[in-house]
């Protein structure tokens, strides 16, 4: 146990983490059921009820008994855990970031009771966090106790042994020990140093003599070692003294005086001191050779058992901490007990963790429903997934939809634009009839500025052959060229070709029997031109229906009589309209477009996907026909308001047409 937190667990993250979720355990939220008795509280007595929405034992057989089946009222102990279930749903805990604060809020239906909950919850966790210290303190210090105990006796355990091994060994304190030896070691090793010296000096001196062994006096005195002997020297000197006495009284006297004699047995008795000298310096030498080995062999026997000493004593030594090492820990690890068994027993006034900054009141606003903020989101939602869905719609629409697309999407003249017409189905109206009854209106007048951007754009050379086709069928494409022939016919003379041999319309549309004689029978030499062509009454307008239907309209179509026909029609009609089927349906609209001075091309709004009025574009343009322009059909009634719009911002006034008038 390092610190006195740690019985407590205090501090960390992990700490707060963990006493937040302890804030929603269930034996917490027991205690607060249990205090202000939830389980009678007709909030909670609502939750306890079995939620039915029909009876479903009437659909048993009646051979059934009903008491087997019969509802029962829950149990006392199943309402408890429904009513804990629910009290600990409703409690949230958040933690206020950058704190030690954290919010407790409890949601109700009575606001008094929702601030009751959360007071009593704090309280209690309060309670039960201090009433946790005092049993873990409790706890810890009886722990504590017991180690206390163990690790006194183990102290004192040491402590013996490390005396008794003191006092067997006879050691002092580790620092002293091996001291003395040390030293001896050392003042022994100095004294070998001195005498192998010496014992070399007589080794070599020795060695001298032995090499002059059998030689004179004079030779041996020649020796260093005898040299060096002060006593020899002054014998020597007192000898060569009584030489000089000699040789001066053998000059002055007789072999036989007296003072001659005296002088040589003086000479006499030096020289044999000298020579007695010399031999008692060669015995020295010897001696002391042998009494430097002998001191030298003593002191290596000195120093190797000193050694060993030194050894035993640091064998003793290290031992001795072992002890003393042992010792110190466990009186260490003691006395840490010790000062913690302290703390802990001290701590009785025990500081809870946690305490209530702001205890909680009843709120007099509900929480929800928030009412003006759903409406808020509601209608901002709603405006954002409107808009969303709008711009998703104009993002994945792959039609033409308004004015300016054929030009802006195709890079196609628009001739014009038509609004969709709401014809009276059950009386049988066609887009003529409505054309003829409506003069003023915008679809008519659409039809006109159709007719007008035709007549412009071929001034200096009017277009004789117009064919009219779509890319698909029902796009209105045979509407639109009677419609547009009987524009034209208001200023030229013109001739309406119902090229459609598949799906022909123009002949029912103008009122033509549906048997007569049309482009089919010419072509093919059955009928006369006389009998195939219909002249309208009251219009300045002739119509060739396309006749029975033949089994192979290319074939027609592609033949010299047909182009013939054409051309000289074109020299009697000023303009020739010619209705033909769809370009992605067969082939017939473009081999008639290869005979006709223009192609008009008829899309309708949004229906008709881009690629496919490219796709009829592109197989118009591969056989070198001239596309005069397009025309954007049956445009829905909002789309057409928008393009009205358009126009009066354009053209200043196109709402209305007063002031129009049909010539």
């Amino acid at each position: 146990i390092v610190s006195i937190k740690e019985v407590y667990g205090l501090g960390g993250n992990d700490y707060f983490r963990t006493q937040y979720e302890l804030l929603k355990f269930r034996k917490l939220v027991e205690q607060v059921v249990n205090k202000l008795q939830l389980t009678k509280n007709p909030e909670f007595i609502e939750n306890q009820k079995p939620k039915i929405n029909f009876d479903w034992r009437s659909w048993l057989p009646s051979w059934l008994p009903a008491s087997f089946f019969a509802q029962t009222a829950p149990s006392a102990d199943r309402s408890y855990e429904q009513t804990i279930n629910e009290v600990t749903r409703r409690i949230q805990v958040t933690p206020i970031n950058s704190s030690q604060l954290v919010t407790i809020s409890f949601e109700a239906k009575d606001r008094k009771l929702a601030a009751q909950i959360v007071n009593t919850l704090a309280q209690t966790y309060i309670e039960n966090d201090m009433d946790a210290k005092l049993q873990l303190t409790s706890l810890a210090s009886t722990w504590l106790d017991g180690r206390l105990k163990t690790l006194k006796q183990k102290l004192q355990v040491s402590e013996v042994a490390l005396q008794k091994y003191r006092e067997k060994q006879g050691l002092l304190e580790s620092n002293d020990v091996g001291a003395i030896d040390s030293r001896q070691l050392q003042e022994l090793q100095t004294k070998l140093i001195l005498t192998r010296q010496q014992r070399v000096e007589a080794e070599t001196a020795l060695r001298q003599v032995r090499a002059l062994k059998g030689g004179s006096i004079e030779k041996l005195s020649t020796l260093p070692a005898v040299l060096n002997d002060t006593l020899l020297g002054r014998l020597k000197q007192a000898k060569e003294a009584s030489q000089r006495e000699v040789q001066t009284l053998s000059k002055r006297y007789g072999p036989k005086h007296p003072k001659l004699i005296q002088a040589k047995a003086d000479l006499k008795a030096t020289k044999i001191a000298v020579d007695k000298r010399v031999r008692v310096v060669l015995e020295s030498i010897q001696k002391s050779y042998q009494l430097a080995k002998s001191s030298e062999q003593s002191l290596l026997s000195a120093i190797n058992s000193a050694k060993k000493t030194i050894q035993s004593t640091s064998r003793k030594s290290y031992q001795l901490g072992v002890l003393m090492r042992d010792v110190a820990a466990n009186k260490k690890l003691f006395e840490l007990f010790l000062n913690r068994s302290k703390e802990t027993k001290q701590a009785g006034l025990i500081k809870p963790s946690a305490r209530i900054a702001d205890p909680a009141v009843p709120g007099f606003n509900p929480i929800k429903p928030k009412k003006g903020l759903i409406i808020a989101i509601a209608t901002t939602l709603g405006l954002f997934f409107g808009i969303f869905v709008a711009f998703l719609h104009e993002h994945l629409d792959n039609t033409l939809r308004r004015t300016g697309d054929l030009e802006g999407r195709l890079q196609m003249i628009e001739l014009g634009t038509l609004p969709h017409l709401k014809l009276k189905a059950k009386a049988g109206e066609s887009p003529l009839d409505y054309m003829k009854e409506h003069q003023q209106s915008y679809y008519a007048e659409s039809i006109r500025t159709i007719r007008a951007g035709i007549l412009l754009s071929s001034l200096d050379n009017p277009y004789k052959v117009i064919m009219v086709t779509s890319s698909v069928p029902g796009e209105g494409k045979s509407s639109i060229s009677g419609n547009l022939a009987s524009a034209l016919a208001e200023f030229t003379k013109v001739l309406l070709v119902d090229a459609d041999m598949r799906r022909p319309t123009v002949a029912k549309a103008w009122g033509i029997d549906p048997q007569a004689p049309g482009l089919s029978e010419y072509i093919a030499g059955m009928a006369t031109i006389s009998k195939c062509i219909h002249r309208i009454d009251d219009r300045n307008i002739h119509v060739i229906p396309s006749g029975i239907i033949p089994p192979n309209p290319v074939a027609l179509l592609s033949s010299r009589r047909f182009g013939a026909m054409l051309e000289t029609f074109s020299k009697v009609f000023d303009t020739i309209v010619i209705d033909t089927a769809p370009t992605l349906a067969v082939s017939d609209s473009l081999v008639v477009a290869s005979k006709s001075s223009g192609v008009i091309y008829v899309v309708k709004s949004e229906s008709t996907p881009i690629p496919a009025i490219r796709e009829g574009i592109k197989r118009l343009r591969r056989t070198g026909s001239n596309i005069i322009g397009g025309i954007l059909n049956d445009i829905p009634h909002d789309q057409g308001k928008s393009d009205k719009g358009y126009y009066n911002y354009n053209y200043g006034y196109y709402g209305s047409y007063e002031g129009y008038h049909h010539d």
